[in-house]
């Protein structure tokens, strides 16, 4: 088990925070540490529920400054629980739920705590349809990550083939871009950067 940081630090970190960061006394802990697989009973130290980017940069930075276990959630919807970890920080980004359909360029932007069920209805307002997963609570991040089979798969490709570019937090807590015509790019200003492209 890691050493708890100072509650100072602990005091800080939520001040820096835009979401809320709550801790075991909370009374909202049990609830904030629910997932989808119901058999999984982790206790991390804080749950920081994060509002934007800089609230997850802040995390990722605090987490390695204090050298806490770090678990990263998106929809919380992995069996394995891996959206959880005991006596860490969880980097809870299932708020952040922005979705932008940019209809002349067949383009979505995403943040990642949109679910497949968000995804189709914003999409299908506009006659869209992204090769997304079978199942509408799972997250786009985790489903992305690892590779994404769905419906339209036979024709499109899985869900990673489709993907244009991502905004990455790194472990050491800097912002870069990836894409394949660019590798990875360092961003100097978040400006309206903040979720998956």
């Amino acid at each position: 088990m890691a050493a708890s940081p100072p509650a100072t630090a602990i005091a800080s970190l939520g001040r820096a925070l835009r979401g809320p960061l709550i801790g075991r006394a909370d009374a909202r802990f049990d609830d904030a540490r629910r997932i989808w697989n119901g058999r999984i009973d982790r206790r991390p130290l804080l749950i920081a529920r994060c509002a934007d980017v800089s609230d997850i940069i802040a995390c990722v930075r605090f987490a390695q400054d204090h050298a806490l276990p770090v678990a990263v959630r998106g929809s919380g919807h992995a069996c394995a629980g891996t959206a959880l970890c005991d006596d860490g920080l969880v980097v809870d980004m299932s708020r952040m739920k922005g979705i932008r359909v940019v209809p002349d360029g067949g383009i979505v932007r995403a943040e990642p705590g949109v679910t497949w069920g968000d995804m189709d209805h914003a999409t299908q307002a506009f006659g869209f349809a992204v090769p997304g997963g079978t199942d509408s609570e799972v997250g786009i991040a985790g489903l992305s990550l690892g590779g994404g089979n769905g419906w339209l798969m036979g024709a499109f490709g899985a869900t990673c083939d489709n993907i244009l570019s991502l905004d990455v937090v790194t472990a050491e807590g800097r912002l870069v871009t990836a894409s394949a015509s660019e590798g990875f790019v360092t961003v100097t200003g978040l400006g309206s950067k903040g979720g998956m492209n």
